[in-house]
């Protein structure tokens, strides 16, 4: 018998859910996803989040150029800041969340600490090495970056590398390729 009352209050207690939600205040909200349509001429590539954000960037490999939505990919618009045309690779920085840098097929790249809404120039001796990637990042310090670079005379290239310091970048010479000790964030346990 306790088994019926039981089924039978569960009954009641969830037809009187069901109508509430279909009357009350949950009916009336719009919790449904929306598509927007945005026609590109060339399929986007390397889209990337910010973390913690509604803010997308992503790449346009033929005219090398970078977008930035801040509504979550509903509208785009060209980056400001950054000559159209230049852009060799975006590189997201993997251990902070409101950085990124695009490097560009001259010595001038740029870099942003704002999610993409202000972009600042930065100059390198040399160009972007096409060998591997071009910054490598310190998992500790979001200010200590490796350029990778190369220095082409005539058709031989030599690597080299540049190291960034919070205020400058400078040149090692003889270095041709730098690993960091920390290159992620990971600790190790005792």
């Amino acid at each position: 018998m306790r088994l019926h009352i039981a089924a039978g209050w569960r009954s009641l207690l969830f037809s009187t859910l069901l109508l509430t939600a279909c009357s009350g205040a949950w009916a009336k909200k719009k919790d449904k996803p929306s598509v927007k349509v945005n026609p590109f001429s060339f399929i986007p590539y390397n889209v990337n989040y910010f973390d913690d954000s509604d803010v997308l960037l992503f790449e346009d490999g033929i005219s090398h150029n970078v977008y930035r939505s801040d509504n979550a990919g509903e509208d785009w618009g060209l980056v400001k800041g950054v000559p159209e045309g230049k852009m060799l690779e975006l590189a997201m920085h993997p251990f902070d969340k409101k950085r990124a840098y695009i490097i560009t097929n001259t010595k001038t790249h740029y870099k942003t600490d704002d999610r993409g809404k202000t972009w600042e120039q930065f100059e390198v001796d040399t160009l972007a090495t096409l060998f591997r990637e071009p910054l490598t990042f310190h998992g500790g310090d979001p200010d200590r970056i490796i350029f990778n670079a190369m220095d082409c005379t005539g058709i031989f290239c030599e690597e080299v590398v540049s190291l960034r310091n919070v205020l400058f970048w400078s040149e090692a010479d003889g270095v041709r390729r730098c690993i960091l000790r920390m290159a992620s964030r990971r600790t190790r346990s005792s």
